[in-house]
């Protein structure tokens, strides 16, 4: 019944996440720039061109998306979310340094922040998504 539980929690973050990239990729983005929790940002490539409208935004969270992959997302949001103690994978965190970027980390918590069912404690997810990205550059 436990894992039931885990299960259906976890498919409904994950449609949530699906979601949050499609209903409020504007938003995302301007929290992303706003967010004084956040480290410093990338050097810009040419991925984060053109961000500024709203179909831009779009694309570049599905962008970020795919870069993460299902698994490792998966993981990401469960560890910044739902608190997990289980440790990421090396290989997650190597594509999360070397493929996803901080740009995109913090563009996807935020997208996810950004919804009402997680923005009453979006000081802990910030934490929680700065701590990842610190641990994650010592692993890879």
């Amino acid at each position: 019944m436990a894992s039931f539980c885990n299960v259906s929690i976890m498919a409904f973050l994950l449609l949530l996440a699906t979601g949050a990239f499609l209903a409020s990729p504007g938003l995302a983005f301007e929290a992303n720039e706003r967010d004084p929790a956040a480290l410093a940002p990338e050097s810009p490539s040419s991925d984060d061109e053109g961000i500024l409208s709203s179909p831009d935004v779009h694309s570049y969270l599905v962008h970020c998306r795919d870069k993460v992959g299902p698994k490792c997302g998966t993981l990401f949001v469960e560890k910044i979310f739902l608190g997990k103690s289980e440790e990421i994978p090396t290989s997650c965190c190597t594509r999360l340094v070397n493929v996803v970027g901080l740009s995109c980390h913090n563009a996807l918590t935020n997208a996810l922040i950004l919804r009402p069912e997680f923005s009453g404690k979006a000081h802990i997810y910030r934490k929680n998504r700065i701590h990842i990205w610190k641990y994650c550059e010592l692993q890879a």
